[in-house]
């Protein structure tokens, strides 16, 4: 009689359900795996066999065939240990097996070892919230993987920690100790809610920290311009201290991505802050976008929920840069390799610092630039117009008087500016209740025009300010949508020409040199 047991596979985070069918025939005695396994799961035969003499049960002296369906899909990992071994106890005990309708409605996770212990799988967390979209709610799975499903709610898990668990719970009906109640996702948001740079600490750079929280109020995208020792790095970092809370669902989907590049651990079993990820000026674009060819996701998906930031920008290669263009705008990344084309999620807020020439000082009122023209303008050719005009923000950040930084003024703490960011955060979900984008830089032209009415002054100073400035229509709907955030960020409901005036302070290109 045939057995079925299911589980689940992955190309990194498309998952597919794949049920084990295990039969056997009178041939020689041997264990064959059919339909697309890869060669850690050809090797799983040896330890099973390792696995059924741990727990003395003799094999049948038939052909045992394990048949992987469906068969238009590659089966990778060794996480098919499990349900290739409980397919065959089930072909073995057949009619004394226990708990069938448990066997029937549950998936199977886990790779085994000679000693028919039982361990860690990678990528388990997506594997289970994918299982979860097609309705199941039951999941055997290793001791060891408990801390990344320990906090979803309305599932049971049932933790082995050996083959002879398994063995006594379908054969003798041995209870397993499952898990129904999950974790308090809280203790997590206290353990972590800690933050390396404070603006209050910060005391310079005013109008530089309102821009921060108008960028973070979400996802403008924004480089810094200025010599050395401005503090563009640390306003950067200490961006992190003001970005608005992760939600549950927000928190298992960068926590899959995670999951997949085996960054979850017990220490850090979801990803509770939001993402911030900083590139070294030394990386490859293979390492931003997607590793090599097994199609691995990599920084621009890691930075998924928030903040990719590039220091030092124009120490990067144009071709590194070149490559955000295409997730910056559609907040995807498509990865076409020779062992496929994988889809990943890169909706990130872009962030950017650099010195405006090769000696840092141009236009600088206190050093003088040594450098001509010809340098400074092969020196930002390496960002090109089109990527400058997929940023909302480009900001001059001056050094301020050593007088203002050693001064005891107390200024506003960044809890306090997260609050706002907050409140401005909410506004934007409220008004996009019903549609599928959340924020006001994911705004097309066309929910521009449903959800933004731009009286006669606004239009008329757009369209002075498109002429002069010679502003691309990309750059005029960045500009729209940075205004509506300045406006939410005020509790303002109607946009206005005040509001697009300051948005128009937050594009300043006096640093740049044209490269038409």
């Amino acid at each position: 009689m045939i057995q079925r047991i299911k589980t689940f596979t992955n190309l990194w985070l498309q998952w597919f359900e794949v049920i084990v069918e295990a039969d056997s025939n009178r041939a020689l005695p041997g264990i064959e795996i059919i339909w697309l396994p890869d060669a850690a799961i050809k090797e799983s035969k040896e330890r099973i066999r390792a696995t059924f003499r741990s727990i003395a049960t003799d094999l049948p002296k038939r052909k045992i065939i394990l048949n992987l369906a469906p068969s238009d899909i590659k089966k990778i990992w060794t996480s098919f240990d499990l349900p290739m071994a409980v397919a065959i106890l089930l072909l073995v005990y057949d009619w004394h097996i226990k708990n069938n309708e448990i066997v029937n409605n549950s998936l199977f996770f886990w790779k085994l070892w000679l000693d028919w212990s039982v361990k860690r799988v990678n990528w388990l967390l997506p594997s289970v919230i994918s299982a979860i979209k097609k309705w199941y709610n039951q999941f055997f799975i290793p001791q060891e993987n408990i801390y990344e499903l320990e906090y979803i709610p309305n599932i049971t898990i049932y933790p082995i920690q050996n083959f002879h668990e398994i063995l006594e719970f379908f054969i003798n009906s041995k209870d397993i100790n499952k898990i129904t109640s999950p974790q308090n996702i809280e203790n997590l948001y206290l353990s972590k809610d800690n933050f390396e740079i404070d603006f209050e600490y910060i005391k310079w750079q005013i109008f530089a920290k309102r821009a921060l929280a108008i960028a973070a109020a979400w996802l403008h995208n924004l480089i810094m311009v200025w010599a050395p020792g401005s503090g563009k790095t640390m306003l950067s970092k200490a961006l992190q201290s003001i970005l608005p809370p992760l939600g549950f669902e927000e928190i298992l989907e960068v926590s899959q991505i995670y999951s997949v590049v085996w960054k979850l651990n017990k220490d850090s079993p979801l990803i509770i802050q939001r993402p911030f990820r900083q590139v070294h000026h030394t990386a490859s674009k293979i390492s931003i976008i997607g590793w090599g060819s097994s199609l691995t996701p990599w920084e621009v998906s890691l930075a998924h929920k928030w903040v990719l930031f590039f220091d030092e920008l124009t120490e990067f290669p144009r071709e590194v840069l070149e490559v955000l263009r295409q997730p910056i705008e559609d907040k995807t990344i498509n990865i076409s390799r020779v062992a496929g084309t994988i889809q990943y999620p890169a909706n990130f807020m872009f962030v950017g610092s650099m010195n405006p020439c090769k000696c840092w000082y141009y236009k600088d009122p206190e050093k003088n630039c040594t450098c001509n023209i010809h340098d400074i303008q092969k020196y930002q050719n390496k960002i090109s117009w089109p990527l400058l005009d997929r940023i909302d923000m480009i900001m001059e950040i001056p050094r301020e008087n050593i007088d203002k930084i050693l001064d005891k003024v107390s200024y506003e703490s960044s809890s306090s500016i997260r609050e706002k960011v907050i409140k401005a955060w909410t506004i934007q979900q409220k008004r996009f209740e019903n549609i599928w984008i959340y924020t006001n830089a994911q705004m097309s032209s066309k929910h521009i025009q449903e959800f933004i009415d731009l009286d006669s002054w606004s239009k008329d100073f757009l369209s002075q300010a498109a002429n002069k400035l010679t502003l691309s229509p990309r750059v005029i709907h960045r500009m729209i949508k940075l205004a509506r955030t300045i406006a939410d960020m005020q509790w303002d409901q109607n946009l206005t020409i005040q509001h697009l005036a300051e948005a128009m302070q937050y594009r300043s290109k006096t640093m740049f040199i044209s490269q038409e």
